[in-house]
């Protein structure tokens, strides 16, 4: 499958709030059957084209950018980093980036994410999962409850898409479907956070 950045397009009378709000809403028949990498790559996709629309990225370097970040993928080069440190290797652009989204997502910010311990037992129980999460950027912070789970990235659109991904993995052990909140991480906490999530003894 391959991917384009043209996901995201702009109406003359639509604001930039509701065009990020699609970006949201995913298709689940998309998402739902790939691989980590894939939806990885769909993420990236989705929020470059949301980055282009802000004028945060140059959209001549979009395509690009996305090409080297697939192949860096495929490669297994990228560990637990999503597009937007690809995409910003300077920590202030990063910032900038995680906080320009997450003004049209209107999501929670967890500062004291780097203080929940990991879920040693969900992630030894779902491999399948942490491979997800890991190639996303993404970590679970709360899967304690039969009933929901809280994933928490520093990329504010990550998280329908792991909703809707990890809900499908889950379908075959649980009868229930899950409800999930996604948190973003504040950037200066993601190292020590990935660091302690994506351990050899979580069965990684």
């Amino acid at each position: 499958m391959k991917l384009g950045i043209g996901t995201l397009r702009l109406k003359l009378n639509e604001s930039a709030e509701s065009q990020l709000a699609k970006t949201l809403r995913p298709s689940d028949a998309v998402i739902n059957r790939v691989g980590p990498r894939m939806l990885a790559g769909l993420i990236a996709s989705h929020t470059v084209t949301a980055l282009v629309e802000g004028e945060l990225l140059d959209q001549r370097a979009a395509p690009e950018l996305l090409r080297e970040y697939g192949n860096q993928l495929n490669q297994e080069k990228l560990i637990h980093d999503c597009i937007l440190r690809f995409a910003f290797p300077d920590d202030e652009k990063v910032v900038a980036a995680a906080d320009w989204l997450n003004n049209q997502a209107h999501l929670h910010v967890w500062e004291i994410a780097h203080r929940i311990a990991p879920p040693k037992t969900f992630y030894q129980a779902h491999p399948e999962i942490v491979e997800a999460c890991r190639s996303c950027g993404v970590v679970i912070l709360d899967a304690g409850s039969p009933a929901t789970i809280t994933t928490g990235s520093i990329n504010p659109l990550s998280g329908d898409f792991l909703a809707n991904w990890i809900q499908s993995a889950l379908d075959t052990a649980e009868t229930r479907a899950r409800f999930f909140f996604h948190v973003v991480i504040p950037p200066r906490h993601w190292e020590g956070i990935a660091r302690a999530h994506f351990r050899t003894d979580h069965g990684i």
